[in-house]
């Protein structure tokens, strides 16, 4: 295969893009943020990382992975050989890197860390191409996004 899995480069665009039309007309509120082709634990594998406002629950996994699988029947060609299907949220330490996930991310609270290292947590307000603004306390942070590391969402234990 072109890339080096069991499906070719073409077809995974195709496939890509059925299932996110799929997911978009069934689910409303449920976005298929990546879809990764694999080889784990010797068994090919598809796995689909979901999104949703206030979290992804078990019960939106097994819709979406129930959906995926009876429209991945329709493109049983396009691999070149059997795999396993795994439907997950994002989790909670993905870095926020492209403009989605910072849309994705917005009204949240998430880390940044500076080239400098200084680390900076508070809840997303904007972004733009060049910049975030970070509410931190009643002060609203402007960073430069050239100037960052990583960003990801900040977990309190």
């Amino acid at each position: 295969m072109e890339n080096g899995t069991f499906i070719s480069d073409g077809d995974r665009i195709n496939v890509e893009n059925a299932l996110r039309s799929a997911i978009e007309e069934q689910f409303q509120n449920i976005e298929l943020v990546e879809t990764r082709y694999f080889r784990q634990y010797g068994s090919d594998t598809v796995e689909l990382l979901i999104w949703k406002k206030g979290g992804i629950s078990h019960s939106d996994c097994e819709a979406v992975h129930n959906l995926v699988s009876a429209e991945l029947d329709k493109y049983e060609d396009a691999f070149a050989s059997a795999y396993v299907l795994n439907v997950s949220s994002m989790g909670l330490d993905r870095k926020i890197v492209t403009d989605d996930d910072f849309r994705r991310a917005l009204d949240t609270e998430i880390e940044c860390v500076s080239a400098d290292k200084k680390k900076i947590h508070g809840i997303l307000e904007a972004y733009d191409a060049q910049s975030v603004s970070i509410r931190v306390g009643e002060q609203l942070k402007k960073i430069q996004r050239n100037n960052l590391t990583k960003v990801q969402p900040y977990v309190r234990f």
